[in-house]
């Protein structure tokens, strides 16, 4: 990168975030592919240091192609990490789940995972006319054929149950872990994936000398609760706040900036929802944007399109970050990353 003193956060197409600073190169849910004929075309990817997923998107073939390409580590859940090792068969080492509040650091730069909860693409398929069914065999591109009863589960799932499987995902708030249940591994299926909660994570980056940059994907919705914020909230109130935004709801947009506090946030969207044959109704960005405009006047509110550039500019150096508010419970150092003319600490197992 030509300028040490700031690194840049760049929104490529779809659910692709580059954050590219003076030493190293992230790919967040990296997209590089496109469809014709409504088939998936694989283009040239390039190389990065590090790959991260949020959740099992519509574009992971994507995440392989870049991993298979180049010697970049994996960043992600227990889940893809299992996925991507049993797809590619690549090293351990290029391979680090995270879960919920664990940290991963490495000079520099640390990375905290922070769970979300995405609708399974109803947006989608509302606007496309589509079934749910097909949604789903979109978010499972490579192994769909290894998901045991999927179709037939499908249609025992309605609004009930759906409420009654909150109870078997996830960690409820920090220190308290909720139980798993073993439905999912009944069925041989990610509960969430069913239920319309899709399971995923948000990351919160935390550069040394730079803002602090909290990307929460498509993790906020009318189903996002206020625990679930507040929990957040408690680890950081970052600097800067990337979200994903649709549909007509604006209330969950600004019940987020409202809680964690950033001085600056980015919406986007993943899709054009005024293309050809989209039918589902939609607000433009600009009423989101206004909305965070009067109820969060604190907030600069931002929309990020294709090939957008924000700077992150570097930070005095005695200004303490605002992600410090709470520590993570766990801490992992990176897997060794492509070599360099430094020598990464070896990697610990978490505890």
């Amino acid at each position: 990168m030509s300028n040490p003193a700031q690194a840049r956060l760049i929104f490529h197409k779809n659910s692709f975030f580059e954050l590219a600073t003076p030493s190293r190169t992230l790919f967040i849910d990296p997209v590089f592919s496109h469809e014709r004929r409504g088939r998936r075309v694989a283009d040239e990817v390039r190389t990065c240091d590090y790959v991260l997923a949020t959740s099992m998107t519509p574009w992971f073939d994507d995440v392989l192609d870049v991993l298979d390409a180049c010697d970049a580590t994996f960043v992600g859940s227990h889940r893809l990490t299992r996925f991507v090792s049993s797809e590619l068969g690549i090293k351990k080492s290029r391979l680090l789940d995270l879960e919920p509040w664990e940290r991963a650091s490495e000079t520099g730069l640390r990375i905290t995972a922070l769970p979300i909860s995405a609708s399974i693409g109803m947006e989608s398929a509302i606007e496309e006319g589509t079934s749910i069914v097909r949604d789903i065999s979109n978010i499972f591109p490579r192994g769909a054929t290894r998901i045991p009863l999927l179709g037939s589960a499908l249609p025992l799932f309605d609004n009930g149950v759906r409420n009654a499987t909150r109870l078997f995902q996830g960690v409820s708030s920090i220190g308290q872990p909720r139980a798993f249940g073993r439905v999912g591994d009944m069925l041989g299926v990610d509960v969430g994936q069913i239920t319309g909660g899709r399971p995923g994570l948000g990351f919160l980056f935390e550069l040394d000398g730079f803002p602090s940059l909290m990307h929460l994907a498509d993790g906020v919705h009318a189903a996002t609760s206020d625990d679930d914020l507040d929990d957040i909230a408690d680890v950081a109130e970052p600097d800067v706040l990337v979200m994903h935004v649709s549909g007509m709801d604006v209330e969950p947009v600004v019940r987020a900036v409202r809680t964690l506090r950033p001085k600056t946030v980015l919406l986007y969207r993943s899709r054009d929802p005024y293309a050809a044959g989209r039918r589902g109704q939609t607000l433009p960005i600009s009423s989101f944007i206004g909305a965070i405009e009067e109820g969060a006047p604190g907030t600069e509110a931002l929309h990020m399109r294709k090939g957008d550039a924000y700077i992150l500019a570097a930070t005095a150096p005695d200004k303490a970050s605002s992600a410090a508010a709470r520590p993570p419970q766990a801490s992992s150092p990176f897997a060794a990353p492509k070599p360099s003319t430094a020598t990464p600490p070896p990697a610990a197992p978490k505890s």
